[in-house]
């Protein structure tokens, strides 16, 4: 189910008050009767709305001399009866039925009517592209006189149908508690078959050429698409202001700003992932408390609509995996990676940049189909993943980490995340100015680059390899190892998608803005990293480091000939021997592989170690080697050597 509410007629689509019933999404003439249908006779539903009038006893005045002034037209006939609605906003006008009966004369007669709900108009019906997944898309006004359309799958009209009425009750339908009704109000929408079809897909996003963001779609040269999925939940989306307005308060203000103008490029590089063929994957800022992150964050989601769209790290990893539908093709923003579960950290990575949850089964045991999405997401914190995952005594992937680039958000210009802020104003000050600005102007932008980009998606898609190739030449100076190849792929995607919304306008920014600010961030992001080479290498020289700064004195024997070198320790490790550079470690295999190497793959470090003149290989070339031990044992060991410290 998918509902989506607007102004009345705010994009010239007819509702209930349509004054062209040729155009209302369900007006008669889009109204066909099965019955008569299967058998050729002509439809007992009229071509054009009838109008009649009640006597305000529930009697049909057919002369038109009754007091009420009501029009009713007939919506649906069946050979028993009638569902008419009764337009208007007063309690007793909406769908009715009528019944037929007979008099004393065997004439047929009309029942007095049983209100059913207020006025519903079945507007179209809905199917997915493999003729499966059937729904129907009903339109209403609420009390307040807002428009509101609900696509609901034909699967809730199973059973009593209490989900249903649930979600139109919630929506804004009186609905009549009479049982009979209730009845009746299932029976009206399962036989009601307009001639209007739409498209009906799980989620926004790309389908085709043609793009749904909320109830809007840019693009497609084929029939109507909309969103049937199974719950009411969406992304936020909206409008307020101008383009010109949110360029001059937000974009233009961020233009000299790197991790600003990184965040505005990435809401607008969402929707490119698709067309250059890309994986998911985001980029967390971490870093101090109160230096900017969440404005950062607020400028990102003006691109799309206001602050609410701002999500936070604080919940389950099934709910991510829905909210991370919901943004398919879309820039989802993340506050506080600290909020997140530690034992989740790692999971929760690989699912939003795989795009793929969790498998699930049917109570019957087969398998439901897994959520597939693909989202770029941006995030803060004060932590980043891989400390989440340490935190929780995991060890962190290489896979994690490119999945999730720890950026740091402080610019390192004394201003927190602001490289400059305007003359006159504090860090502070400007940050409460932008986000004042991004509450008042959001949405536009999106809006003008999603109908460039469904215009000529073609042209779009070349124009934005070419632009992202032309940056990544310029990022991958040098050797530079698969994993950092694939993150500045995704720099470069999102300065592509900066520079090409600007080139049509977008931005506001001059040329060459959205490189600079991503060439600034992709350098900051792998200072921070500390290697161009590969994480497991550089993760396991940290590890085996760490390991004996901790336990070198406490779990390594001194090398003594005399007999006392295992005086005061326990749970020996190994030895250690006093060398002119320094020590030199003595650990056994067990200890090097289960303890020092948990988690990483120990044949990778030892062979790392060996390349950094750290661990002395045997005699032809293995990683361990025969060593006479002080207790008088000649075993394999991982000599360590004090080069250790300087790699």
């Amino acid at each position: 189910m998918l509902e989506a509410q607007k102004e009345r007629d705010p994009a010239g689509r007819p509702g209930l008050g349509s004054e062209d019933p040729s155009q209302s999404p369900a007006s008669p003439e889009h109204i066909a009767c099965p019955a008569s249908e299967a058998t050729g006779e002509a439809p007992l539903i009229p071509s054009k709305p009838t109008t009649r009038r009640w006597d305000g006893e529930g009697v049909m005045d057919f002369d038109g001399t009754a007091a009420s002034d009501k029009q009713v037209e007939v919506l649906l006939a069946t050979p028993v009866g009638e569902y008419r609605l009764r337009a208007g906003s007063d309690p007793s006008d909406g769908v009715l039925w009528i019944a037929y009966g007979e008099d004393d004369s065997g004439h047929r007669t009309e029942l007095p009517p049983l209100w059913i709900c207020s006025p519903l108009r079945v507007a179209s019906m809905t199917r997915s592209d493999r003729s499966d997944s059937w729904g129907r898309e009903l339109a209403f006004i609420d009390a307040d006189g807002i428009d509101h359309v609900v696509i609901m799958s034909m699967s809730l009209l199973a059973g009593t149908g209490e989900e249903l009425r649930s979600l139109l009750l919630d929506r804004g339908v009186r609905i009549s508690s009479d049982p009979a009704a209730k009845r009746r109000l299932l029976e009206y929408i399962a036989l009601s078959t307009p001639r209007s079809r739409s498209r009906c897909v799980a989620q926004a996003g790309w389908h085709g050429d043609a793009f749904l963001l909320g109830e809007r779609q840019f693009g497609g040269s084929g029939e109507r698409i909309v969103v049937q999925a199974d719950s009411a939940e969406a992304a936020v989306v909206g409008r307020s202001g101008t383009l010109a307005e949110w360029q001059s308060r937000v974009s233009l203000p961020c233009a000299l700003n790197s991790r600003l103008a990184l965040s505005i490029a990435a809401a607008l590089a969402a929707p490119c992932l698709a067309l250059l063929r890309m994986e998911g994957g985001g980029i967390n800022l971490q870093g101090a408390s109160s230096i900017g992150k969440t404005t950062a964050l607020a400028v990102a989601a003006s691109v799309y609509g206001p602050r609410e769209r701002i999500k936070t790290w604080r919940q389950t990893g099934n709910s991510l995996e829905a909210v991370a539908a919901l943004h398919s093709d879309q820039l989802l923003i993340l506050d506080e990676m600290g909020e997140l579960d530690p034992r989740d950290a790692g999971s929760t990575a690989y699912m939003l940049a795989n795009g793929q949850g969790r498998g699930r089964a049917r109570r019957d045991g087969s398998a439901r189909p897994r959520a597939r999405f693909r989202v770029l997401f941006l995030s803060s914190g004060e932590i980043g993943l891989q400390s989440m995952v340490a935190a929780a005594g995991g060890v962190g992937r290489a896979g994690q980490e490119i999945r999730v680039l720890e950026l740091p958000a402080d610019a390192d210009a004394g201003f927190g995340v602001f490289d400059v802020v305007p003359p006159g104003f504090t860090p502070a000050e400007f940050a409460d100015q932008l986000r004042i600005a991004s509450g008042d102007c959001f949405g536009s932008a999106i809006d003008a680059f999603l109908s460039i980009l469904s215009a000529d998606q073609a042209t779009a898609t070349r124009s934005l390899e070419a632009l992202r190739d032309a940056v990544l030449n310029e990022l991958c100076v040098g050797s530079m190892d698969g994993q950092v190849n694939r993150a500045a792929m995704r720099f470069a995607a999102i300065a592509a998608a900066g520079e090409y919304a600007s080139q049509n306008g977008v931005t506001g920014w001059t040329t060459g803005t959205a490189s600079r600010a991503v060439t600034r961030c992709f350098h900051d992001w792998l200072d921070a990293r500390g290697t161009c080479g590969a994480s497991e290498e550089s993760v396991g020289i940290r590890q085996v480091a760490a390991f004996l700064e901790l336990h070198g004195e406490s779990r390594f024997a001194f090398w003594d000939t005399g007999g006392d070198y295992i005086r005061g320790v326990s749970n020996r490790a190994g030895f250690r021997k006093k060398v002119d550079e320094g020590y030199e470690f003595f650990i056994t295999r067990d200890v090097f592989r289960n303890e020092i190497c948990k988690g990483i793959d120990h044949v990778l470090v030892a062979k790392v170690l060996i390349a950094g003149g750290a661990l002395m290989p045997g005699s032809a070339g293995e990683t361990t080697r025969m060593e006479r031990l002080p207790d008088g044992r000649k075993v394999r060991v991982y000599r360590i050597l004090p080069k250790l410290w300087g790699l």
